[in-house]
């Protein structure tokens, strides 16, 4: 693996660390974005309930052939 020769370089006590804080970072910006990019996902957080939409009754379009 030649990803693993970073750790000759960089002590894993300052880079596992910095690893997940980059992660955590990354995770709260896209969280952020679809926030701030999105109607719907802050009343998903605030828990609204959905506007209930009535559904149209289908209409009988039956003809008898022949």
């Amino acid at each position: 693996m030649n990803e693993g020769r970073i750790w000759l370089y960089v002590r894993p006590t300052v880079g596992i660390p910095l690893f997940f804080i980059a992660f955590v970072l990354a995770a709260l910006a896209v969280h952020a974005s679809i926030l701030n990019n999105t109607t719907w996902f802050a009343a998903y957080w605030q828990g609204a309930a959905p506007v209930a939409t009535s559904a149209e009754a289908p209409t009988a379009t039956a003809t008898k052939a022949g």
